[in-house]
Formats: structure tokens, sequence, C-alpha cells
């Protein structure tokens, strides 16, 4: 299978999870079928990072940076100038994982949404099946 076929199956699945939990809204801000403004742009990167789904994350960035090159080059100015304008930022991200996991299909998608919010980015994304230690969970 080649890179492509490979990337194109990540990101099949990606979608397939991401379109799964996400609202209408966002699914058609991702396709193109409605206006991506510069905040929805961050705020489906961060969720696309946060869970992991990497090829769509990858798809996010590929598909509309080039629309927000000047929006991303002034927050970044703004940053290294206003250095205290980063803890409101960190405030919106938090609102973004909030109403996400609170706008969820189901009730148990909430729940397991909002553990992986709270646990926060993982450091080492690379984890396997092999490298969870299963014998501190009960499986009764």
């Amino acid at each position: 299978m080649s890179k492509a076929d490979e990337f194109k199956k990540k990101l099949m699945l990606d979608e397939i999870v991401f379109y799964s939990i996400c609202g209408e809204d966002d699914r058609k801000k991702i396709l193109n079928e409605m206006n991506m403004s510069f905040d929805d742009f961050r705020r489906l990167s961060l969720l696309t990072d946060y869970l992991e789904l990497n090829a769509l994350h990858k798809f996010i960035q590929d598909m509309y940076e080039y629309k927000f090159l000047d929006e991303i080059e002034e927050l970044w100015q703004k940053c290294q100038n206003n250095p205290e304008l980063l803890s409101s930022m960190i405030l919106d991200t938090g609102t973004w994982l909030d109403n996400f996991w609170k706008q969820a299909p189901n009730d148990t998608v909430s729940y397991l949404l909002h553990e992986i919010f709270e646990a926060g980015l993982s450091k080492e994304k690379d984890t396997t099946f092999d490298d969870l230690n299963l014998n501190e969970y009960s499986w009764t």
C-alpha cells in the first residue's frame, strides 16, 4: 500500500470517528460545505489534536491553513508582544473542549470525551496496546 493510500485510509477512519461525535456544522466546515472562520480552524485543529486524529488534523491544516496565514501571523505577533494573551487563549481552548463534549451525541460519548479532555494531551502519542498495563483494569 502506498503512503498516499495509507494516509487516505487513516483519514477515512479519523473522519468516521470525528463525524460520529461532532456537530453537523463542524462536519460541514471541514468538508467546505460551510464557511470556516479562523476560530473554527483553531478549534477544530485543537480538537483533532486532543483526540489524536492525526490524519484529520493534517487534512484540516493542509486544506485551511493557507486561508488563515495572515491571522496566524498576527496572533503569533500578539503572543510575542503580549504574553498575557496566552491565558485568555487557554480559557478559549477550555471552552471549546467543554462545548464539544457537552454536545456529544449521547451520554456515554459525552462522558468519554470529558475524561479524555480532563486528562490533557498525551506526552507520548505512540503508545501501543502492548504498552498498556492491562493488569490494573478489572474486566468483570
